[in-house]
């Protein structure tokens, strides 16, 4: 994502710490893909939720230990 501590010093200063969580909207249509592309290189699903508004979310690890969320339409209200 980005080097810890490397966007301290910049106008709009910003960091995180720990495990930390990203969404990435993606379209429906590409989570099939995205399944295969992500057991192709060998990256583990943590978990694949289906929500109440129709979308589903895949969760997976980054090398760092954050936690990675590909959503589909339906996972938010706003989406």
């Amino acid at each position: 994502m980005f080097k810890k501590g490397a966007s301290r010093t910049i106008v709009s200063p910003h960091d995180g710490d720990g495990e930390l969580h990203v969404a990435f909207a993606i379209p429906a249509s590409e989570l099939a893909a995205w399944e295969m592309w992500l057991a192709e290189k060998g990256i583990a699903v943590e978990e694949k939720r289906s929500w109440e508004l129709g979308g589903w979310s895949v969760y997976f690890r980054d090398p760092d230990r954050h936690l990675l969320e590909l959503a589909t339409p339906g996972v938010w209200s706003v989406y």
